[in-house]
């Protein structure tokens, strides 16, 4: 039988129309096949905890955000292509069934698109204002009490978040299993499609083939957004920091309590501004009460004055009663919070003695039996709350229930819908009770764990108070302020880590000044330094100003000072101003150039009383500060990099003059280390004694003489090089001798024993 419709065109090829149609649709399933199920790169990502065998090699990440956004728009594009196909093929229904059937699967892959395009995104991080005491308090057991409740919050997240991961590994190993499941329908099919003979069993095998293709499609994006899901719930997972770091503040806030510090009522403020909450809202709900009781007795009689009273009156009467009963409710939660604050005020006082060592031994026992009652009463408590709330939850859905079968305009929804908000309000409110109460029997629990640890030893208790004894030890006193050991070693600290400061802020400032500002690196050393000697003495002040030394102290030590500066100290205090008014009036700056003396070098360093120079021959100067606003300098590089030098040259007399001048030109315009702006400057000089003399001016950008010389050697090289291309000779100095005689000059050509005699010729 044919697959295609039972028509027979595709065995007797009577029908051209038929075939023309079953064609278009093959063709178009073609390069579906094509273009969605090309060789896709698939992995999963390198997630923490899988083993080796689950991880496949990633070419391209199919899970990123720009892999998901490009699946979508393609996938989409298909799509609309087969919804254009499907009224095309009305005349075919085995053809039309099957495209209905790839837009249906094509339809879910981009729902599973979606989702992986939501789950690739970053997730914001909520805002959420702390509620944890700031480090900055003072401890409290209230504070203490907090971060234990944060503690246990963490706690109850960690291990949901844990087990959001084990169920994100499971649902990546099963759909694993199912994708590799679908890849072997996947290759039966083609198998199926290769052993297919006849027109007919062939379409069908293709049909199939496609519908696999399109199931290993959709396993295969369900393993993704698998890989997305359990990232994600790695990612929760990593919190172990915050829980380390809350736990060590605990643990600080339970030693500064124990050591005494804080104050044993502080933050119990809290609870009496939370009992005249109470006492508010309590004095409102009677007043409500009161009037709800009202409404309720109106109500009832208008109910008995009716012989057959409407339904709506009894929906009515019954919203009222359950107003009144959560009213009633709340009063009653209002009296037992009351009672609770006093509770928790009593556990706080006795666990805060207990962290300070005060509670006597009888104390401890009687608290045990009491914790032990409390705990009870407790749980007792909590149960009878939670069978409350399953209570409330069912009246909730039977009230829900009404409310869907009620069409939108019955008379009776608003007061359903009054119940329903009774309801949830009475409902959060047991909920919050029994927050309130599991909250409590944890504060009675760590009560008891405080209670049962033992006591410290003694002899520690007696070594940290001889400590405290010889820290406040008087060592002297000035000015009638002690100087204990403690101010003194706490003073060394203070200077110890100031002059550690100074050089840290002094040379960060270099860097802030450099990254920012783009100052060069004379300005960066002078406000290095300067900085360096503001910080030291604020450090300094600051130190002796924490250890309550008086600054009035130093009176007679600065009058001694000065006159040792003036009459011993002349030449260092010149030099060491010079060296002030050289950072501030900066005619020389580290890593300038200059020239002292005869001497080049560059500036390494301007010290507080020297300057260091890094000569080119790499010799160290030392000069005073003071030479420099002394004496002469040359500074290289002031203002800029820029210098002016010449070339010489001449050339034998005869020489074409323009072509000399030409060439010259060539050498400076080819030469990449002369700057054109200014232009080059070529100078016929004179007419020499030996030679026409030619004077070639441009700039160069260099930072020492050396620079400057190395360019002009390529200058002249470059001269001579063109002037023996040229034919060109460079002058060198000549003379001409010229003889005056009378007669002819006489040449003799000597043998050899011959010489000549000035007087009787040749011998």
């Amino acid at each position: 039988m044919d697959p295609t419709g039972g028509t027979g065109r595709a065995s007797d090829g009577r029908n051209r129309s038929g075939w023309r149609s079953r064609d278009a649709i093959a063709h178009v399933l073609a390069a579906l096949i094509v273009l969605l199920l090309a060789p896709m790169p698939f992995a999963a990502q390198e997630l923490p905890g899988l083993s080796e065998s689950d991880e496949a090699p990633v070419e391209a990440s199919p899970i990123s955000p720009e892999a998901i956004q490009a699946r979508s728009a393609e996938l989409a594009s298909k799509l609309a292509k087969i919804e254009q196909e499907i009224p095309e093929a009305l005349d075919e229904p085995a053809a039309r069934a099957h495209l209905e059937e790839v837009a249906r699967t094509l339809r879910g892959i981009d729902a599973l698109l979606h989702q992986q395009a939501t789950l690739a995104e970053p997730a914001a991080t909520p805002d959420h204002p702390s509620r944890l005491p700031s480090e900055a308090d003072a401890p409290s057991l209230i504070a203490l009490d907090r971060l234990y409740e944060a503690q246990f919050q963490s706690e109850q997240e960690s291990s949901r978040r844990a087990d959001s991961y084990a169920a994100a590994r499971e649902a990546l190993a099963a759909a694993r299993q199912r994708f590799d499941e679908a890849e072997k329908r996947r290759r039966d099919a083609r198998d199926e499609l290769e052993k297919a003979r006849g027109a007919a069993a062939k379409s069908s095998a293709e049909w199939s083939l496609e519908l696999r293709h399109l199931a290993s499609r959709t396993a295969k994006e369900r393993v993704n957004l698998r890989t997305l899901e359990l990232r994600v719930a790695q990612g929760a997972t990593e919190q172990e920091g915050e829980d380390a770091a809350l736990a060590l503040r605990i643990s600080q806030m339970s030693d500064a309590l124990a050591r005494g510090e804080g104050e044993a009522e502080g933050g119990l403020a809290a609870l009496a501004e939370r009992e005249e909450e109470i006492r508010s809202t309590r004095a409102a709900a009677e007043r409500k009460l009161a009037t709800t009781e009202l409404r309720l007795e109106a109500a009832q009689r208008r109910f008995a004055q009716h012989a057959e009273p409407p339904d709506a009156l009894l929906e009515t009467i019954e919203a009222i009663s359950l107003e009144r009963d959560a009213i009633r409710q709340e009063l009653e939660l209002g009296d037992a919070r009351m009672e609770r604050l006093a509770t928790r005020r009593a556990t706080w006082r006795r666990w805060d003695a207990a962290l300070r060592g005060q509670a006597s031994r009888d104390d401890l026992e009687a608290w045990k039996t009491e914790i032990v009652d409390g705990l009870e009463m407790l749980a007792q408590a909590e149960r009878r709350r939670r069978g409350q709330v399953a209570d409330l939850e069912r009246q909730l859905a039977s009230v829900q229930d009404r409310l869907r079968t009620l069409p939108d305009g019955a008379r009776v929804r608003s007061v359903l819908d009054e119940q329903r908000a009774t309801l949830l309000r009475r409902l959060d409110a047991e909920r919050s009770e029994a927050a309130e109460l599991a909250r409590e029997r944890r504060l009675f629990a760590r009560l008891q764990t405080e209670i049962e640890q033992p006591d410290p030893l003694e002899y520690l208790a007696s070594g940290v108070e001889s400590a405290r004894d010889l820290w406040r030890h008087e060592i002297t006193a000035v000015d009638d302020s002690a100087i204990t050991v403690g101010s003194l070693v706490l003073a060394l600290l203070l200077a110890s880590v100031g002059l550690w400061g100074s050089r840290r802020g002094s040379a960060w400032i270099g860097r802030f000044a450099t990254d920012r500002f783009k100052l060069d690196a004379g300005a960066v050393h002078a406000l290095q330094t300067l900085s360096f000697y503001v910080l030291l003495v604020s450090f300094t002040l600051l130190a002796l100003r924490a250890v309550h030394f008086p600054l009035t102290a130093f009176t007679v030590l600065g009058g001694a000072l000065a006159i040792g500066i003036g009459f011993g100290s002349q030449n260092v205090m010149n030099n060491f101003i010079s060296g002030l008014i050289l950072m501030l009036e900066r005619p020389v700056r580290a890593r300038d150039i200059i020239e002292v003396d005869g001497n080049h070098g560059t500036i390494e360093r301007i010290g507080a009383r020297s300057t260091q120079i890094r000569s080119q021959d790499g010799r160290h100067i030392i000069v005073p500060n003071s030479f420099f606003l002394e004496s002469n300098v040359v500074n290289w590089t002031l203002s800029d990099d820029l210098l002016r030098t010449s070339v010489k040259v001449g050339v034998v007399y005869g020489s074409p003059t323009r072509l000399v001048e030409e060439l010259i030109g060539r050498v400076v315009t080819e030469e990449e280390k002369i700057l054109m702006d200014p232009a080059p400057v070529i100078i016929f000089d004179e007419f020499g004694d030996n030679s026409l003399n030619f004077e070639v001016h441009f700039w160069i950008r260099a930072r020492s003489p050396m620079a400057m010389r190395v360019v002009q050697s390529c200058v002249r090289f470059r001269i001579d090089d063109l002037f023996r291309e040229h034919d060109l000779v460079i002058a060198f100095p000549q003379r001409d001798v010229h003889l005056d005689s009378v007669s002819p000059i006489e040449v003799r050509v000597l043998g050899d024993g011959e010489r000549l005699d000035p007087e009787q010729g040749t011998r």
